[in-house]
């Protein structure tokens, strides 16, 4: 067990592609697959790092080396490259410092798409969303992404988010496992708009409080303060054209509250 000052933890799964004992299981909840990859890449960190070179560390990155994740830049061409933000904290910087983390960890410069999921909490279109989304359209002036889109908003968010905006959603995801059919008005109201309505099968609290309290304390010495999840980026690297995931991963970040 870990003794040290950590008080912000990065984990960084690498291209899963090559995680040998997860080969086969991509059929498994994307919930159930993050967790079994923190656990891995957990696991793997401490078999490299010299743990008493952190106790005095504020920042740390765990990193699964064994799969290292950057793109070779001659492939550029050939690949889509597409990240989905599970924004926990619901605080608009996170959004911002996940997709940097994505686009460090790749080693490119610029993201075909980004999907931004905002916590369950989070009902209304109000000041915090668009702070939020603000970020993504500051992230589209800076050529740092090409698209930008929602996940799981219902006609009245969309539509205020479309009215309000500046730089307009390209895409709104919908969970099917809550919504079995997608409502009729918000179809209409997406083609009039010229938004593309896709389908996905993430819980939008796809990394639990709780689960993070309970793993990263078996890992690090528990005090007063607990750990709570701040931020989970996806990234998934196309073949264009084919469909064929060449790479895919998640990075993460938990910072220390107080208890």
């Amino acid at each position: 067990m870990v003794k040290q000052s950590i008080r912000t933890l990065y984990i960084d799964t690498g291209n899963l592609t090559e995680w040998t004992r997860l080969k086969g299981k991509f059929s498994q909840s994307s919930k159930s697959e993050l967790q079994n990859c923190i656990d891995g890449t957990l696991n793997a960190w401490k078999e490299s790092v010299d743990i008493q070179s952190l106790k005095q560390t504020e920042v740390v990155t765990c990193r699964h080396e064994e799969f290292p994740s950057k793109i070779n830049e001659d492939n550029l061409d050939e690949l889509e490259i597409y990240a989905k933000v599970f924004a926990s904290s619901g605080k608009p910087d996170d959004v911002n410092d996940a997709v940097s983390h994505v686009i460090n960890d790749l080693g490119i410069s610029k993201l075909h798409s980004v999907t931004i999921s905002l916590p369950s909490t989070i009902t209304d279109f109000d000041t915090n969303v668009k702070d939020i989304w603000q970020v993504m359209e500051h992230l589209v002036d800076n050529q740092k992404v090409k698209d930008i889109g929602v996940a799981d908003f219902d006609l009245n968010q969309l539509s205020q988010l479309y009215e309000w905006s500046k730089i307009k959603p390209a895409t709104n995801s919908v969970n099917l496992a809550t919504c079995c059919v997608t409502p009729p008005d918000l179809i209409e109201y997406s083609n009039t708009h010229n938004l593309r309505l896709l389908t996905h099968a993430d819980a939008r609290d796809i990394l639990d409080a709780d689960y993070v309290q309970t793993v990263l304390s078996g890992h690090f010495l528990a005090d007063d303060n607990k750990w709570q999840p701040s931020w989970v980026a996806r990234y998934t690297v196309l073949i264009k054209h084919r469909g064929v995931i060449k790479s895919k991963g998640y990075i993460l970040r938990c910072d220390k509250v107080e208890g």
